[in-house]
């Protein structure tokens, strides 16, 4: 019987989605250089390798350096640099090739007075989605830093870098298309003026689904190793596609067709979308099938500490062992939540957690 949550990995799966981006990477021309903060495993990583990937894009040093520990040695950090980043990129540099977002100017001069080795540098692009970045129309910004790239002993300037959020609010495969024309208009008129510039693009919906990328050198998307019940809806992927879930323990049966799991924000966060007018923190399949089939209007309503509500509630819902599947609407903070992974053939799949 099931006695806790656990997060589930499909290695098929995994390796599917692996497989087709990285060809299609290659057919287009495109750099593909996957953001690792999504798995954050070393075993996973190497599917990436076994697909010929050799340089990969972490969110910290910390994580930099755990992979740094299997060998990859050419790392994208896509984190603004701070100066708390100093004495961890001393360490990375001795066996790295670093690539890094950096926005001040001072921050430039005191990195190339603190490394000893050549690092690359992304100017991180805002394109209007405002998460952080230099607005792609702040041209005495861009060319400052650039101008104190050019002047650093040990620095390079790379390229430019959008992530483009704007796509994780899109429905279908047209309105993906619609919004990640203001990222691909930016590095278009960014080329123009730097063509010998990379430009690098890392958002999931449109590494999916676009068959043209241009002005785009390279992409980094991260979610599409596993996709999930978000990028089901945004129309990234089909549910067959989602690589990880949750299976979780009943512990009450409510009146009204719910029920009370083993299963809170501490299992899964507390992302959701908003499907049929209604908060949808994960979505609860059909049992014991080989294709993922949504169960109808049956999802995790309500979340607290280590509770989840799940509205719609059958018990023929259950699998064989009496858990719940359920796909989580954000992956890589799910997966974050959990030490390691199952495999369905009862094999673990260790990763670290990125706090």
């Amino acid at each position: 019987m099931a006695t806790k949550p656990q997060l589930f990995l499909d290695p098929k799966r995994c390796k599917n989605n692996i497989e087709r981006i990285a060809e299609k990477a290659k057919k287009l021309g495109l750099t593909f250089r996957p953001h690792f903060k999504t798995h954050q495993s070393i075993e996973v990583g190497r599917w990436f390798r076994d697909q010929g990937i050799t340089g990969i894009t972490v969110s910290s040093v910390e994580m930099a350096k755990y992979f740094a520990q299997d060998g990859w040695n050419d790392i994208t950090i896509a984190f603004p640099f701070y100066s708390g980043m100093t004495e961890g990129l001393k360490e990375l540099e001795k066996k790295v090739s670093l690539r890094l977002f950096m926005n001040s100017t001072s921050d430039i001069e005191h990195l190339n007075h603190s490394l000893r080795n050549p690092f690359q540098v992304y100017i991180e692009i805002d394109a209007g989605y405002g998460r952080s970045g230099v607005h792609y129309t702040d041209n005495e910004k861009i060319e400052s830093l650039i101008g104190a790239l050019d002047k650093g002993d040990q620095s390079q300037f790379h390229g430019f870098y959008i992530h483009d959020g704007g796509t994780y609010q899109a429905r279908g495969v047209e309105e993906i298309k619609k919004r990640i024309q203001a990222s691909h208009s930016a590095l278009k008129k960014l080329k123009k003026r730097y063509p010998s510039a990379v430009t690098s693009l890392g958002d999931t919906p449109s590494a999916s689904v676009l068959e043209e990328f241009e002005s785009v050198d390279e992409i980094t998307p991260g979610n599409l190793v596993f996709y999930d019940w978000m990028q089901v809806q945004i129309g990234s992927c089909k549910p067959d596609n989602v690589a990880v879930w949750v299976d979780v323990p009943v512990a009450q049966e409510l009146s009204g067709n719910k029920a009370i799991i083993h299963g809170g924000a501490v299992h899964f966060s507390k992302d959701f979308i908003i499907q049929d007018e209604v908060k949808n923190y994960g979505q609860v399949l059909k049992p014991n099938e080989d294709h993922f089939t949504p169960a109808d209007h049956c999802f995790l309503s309500a979340l607290s500490q280590e509770h989840g509500t799940v509205s719609g509630y059958k018990n023929n819902l259950l699998q064989d062992d009496g858990s719940l599947r359920i796909l989580p609407i954000h992956s890589c903070l799910t997966v974050n939540l959990f030490d390691h992974y199952r495999t369905p053939s009862g094999n673990i799949i260790k990763k670290r957690v990125l706090s």
